[in-house]
């Protein structure tokens, strides 16, 4: 690659969409994505990875290039994840790209110049942010600021009920309504927390709010990412044939069902038709004060002793469960990876109990 374009990969600033998963987020990169000065692919989640092999590197010289550029192809616990399947993948391109990044460079720099061999499927001009939508490591932002301290966050959240029920409808998450009112509760408080005293670099979206008004909300979002305005984006959904053709369809059924049709309201609401008024109430009482600093106001009145020390077992579970991973990125590297890319015994235990076959 030539040094004038890795000098324009290293000026070129980058965002993070972070926030819990079935918040919207996927609509919202594609919506970033069909933007024609930003690039910002799809899910794969190995820049906290990369960055705990790389991170301290300043030099890079061959072998340490060679070295990054293997460890792109790591098996994930997800297949789809994985950087061969992002759209017309070449390897051959990505490693000479790699490699022309000989010399004194930044981590962030590197790993910039990975994600400008996306190839989008919507048509691009001059490239002026990278962006990352990852929510497997939202609760590591305190992380992501300090490895990019000029990155900017935008936090996308959900009205936790409706998270709750969409949640309950895939199968990459406990199945419990507790333990995921109380995974809401956490992140939510983990990104909030990192915004504090870095407003000019956080900007939280509503997920409800996004799809009532998508174009004046994408204009304020436009503003903060420092990027013109282009209506075209939200005629996103015409490429569904061509984007659907390299989608597995097996993803698409099960987790994207809505994702290629106009913007709208309809996915606001579903807790009240999907969830029954116990979970409603036990997502209420476990979210507390955090679901309404996020401005959604509980059904429910009045704290339930009895309600409570229903979900205090599963509350304590759910905070082992950080503790083990934060204790997981204390282990060697190889140790670490082979843990995350493995369901934990905990959550075969439990699913194995009560997820209904």
């Amino acid at each position: 690659m030539d040094p004038r374009a890795i000098e324009r990969i290293k000026d070129t600033p980058m965002f993070f969409i972070v926030g819990r998963p079935r918040t919207g987020s996927t609509l919202l990169r594609t919506l970033l994505d069909a933007h024609p000065n930003i690039c910002i692919p799809q899910e794969w989640p190995m820049l906290l990875a990369l960055h705990r092999q790389f991170g301290k590197v300043k030099i890079w010289d061959e072998p340490t290039l060679i070295s990054f550029y293997d460890a792109l192809f790591q098996k994930l616990r997800i297949p789809y994840w994985e950087i061969t399947n992002w759209p017309a993948f070449d390897a051959a391109a990505l490693k000479e790209a790699v490699l022309s990044c000989k010399g004194e460079h930044s981590f962030e720099t590197v790993f910039k110049l990975v994600y400008s061999q996306y190839k989008s499927y919507f048509p691009k001009q001059e490239i002026l942010l990278f962006g990352d939508k990852n929510p497997v490591y939202s609760n590591q932002v305190e992380l992501l600021a300090r490895a990019f301290p000029k990155a900017k966050f935008i936090h996308l959240t959900r009205d936790y009920r409706d998270n709750l029920a969409s949640l309950l409808e895939v199968d990459f998450e406990m199945p419990n309504v507790t333990v995921l009112a109380y995974r809401w509760k956490y992140s939510f408080k983990v990104i909030e927390s990192a915004a504090k005293g870095n407003s000019d670099r956080f900007l939280t979206i509503r997920y409800e709010d996004l799809v009532a008004d998508a174009p004046g909300h994408f204009r304020d979002l436009c503003t903060f990412l420092g990027i013109p305005f282009d209506a075209s984006i939200f005629e996103f959904h015409k490429r569904k044939d061509e984007i659907l053709k390299t989608f597995p369809k097996e993803i698409v059924g099960r987790y994207f069902k809505t994702l290629f049709n106009p913007i709208d309201t309809s996915r606001v609401g579903i807790y009240k038709r999907k969830l029954s008024g116990r979970q409603i109430r036990i997502s209420e009482l476990v979210t507390g004060s955090a679901g309404i600093a996020a401005g959604y106001t509980p059904d429910s009145n009045g704290f339930s002793p009895g309600l409570f020390l229903w979900t205090l077992p599963a509350v304590l579970y759910a905070k082992g469960l950080y503790a083990i991973g934060w204790l997981v990125t204390l282990l060697p590297y190889k140790t670490m990876m082979w843990l995350l890319n493995k369901p934990s015994i905990l959550v075969k235990i439990y699913s194995g109990l009560f997820r209904k076959k």
